[in-house]
């Protein structure tokens, strides 16, 4: 197993949908894959009339490669409200096109993204737990070949309104290269 230092660059965007997708037959869902969304070029406004922001983090984390299994750890931070939390996103390395991500700590949560599947968790916080929906339009996982990640999601807390959500995930090395081999 190696485990090396790398700077670690998330862009996330979100878009509210007029939808809901928890309860949605798998039908649906795909209708929704098909047309319904808004794509970057084409998202609409809020109702303010403004589109929404990405939001950027930059932290250092660490990429764990093992023979059969990739994680790459961070801690978050008070900038992400979830400080004293861990997030871990993994694959296996035969199948790259599944992709968790786990939180432990104050906020905890075990999200699963597969493409054209839906999937649901709960999601712990300290005021509340929260059943979540995903389903995950897309997973381009490019980590070890190109240090990128790239899901498009959408993903609903029980009640409330769905989101289409996008992250990326992009790496880049750190000065001390490996931390440790075993």
């Amino acid at each position: 197993m190696t485990k090396r230092k790398v700077m670690i660059h998330i862009l996330t965007s979100r878009l509210t949908l007029g939808r809901a997708i928890f309860d949605a037959e798998e039908e649906a869902l795909e209708e929704m894959e098909e047309g319904e969304l808004p794509e970057e070029e084409e998202e609409t406004p809020s109702p303010a009339g403004e589109l929404p922001e990405p939001t950027e983090l930059i932290m250092e984390g660490r990429l764990i490669t093992g023979k059969d299994r990739v994680e790459l750890v961070w801690e978050e931070s008070e900038l992400t409200g979830m400080e004293g939390s861990v997030t871990s996103v993994g694959f296996q390395r035969a199948d790259e096109g599944l992709v968790s991500m786990m939180r432990t700590g104050p906020v905890r949560t075990a999200l699963t993204f597969e493409e054209k599947k839906r999937h649901f968790c709960i999601y712990r916080t300290p005021f509340s737990s929260f059943e979540v929906c995903v389903y995950t339009r897309r997973v381009e996982n490019a980590l070890l070949r190109e240090g990128r990640l790239h899901l498009d999601y959408l993903m609903e807390i029980h009640g409330a309104q769905a989101e289409r959500c996008r992250m990326t995930v992009t790496l880049r090395p750190v000065a001390e290269e490996s931390d440790a081999a075993e």
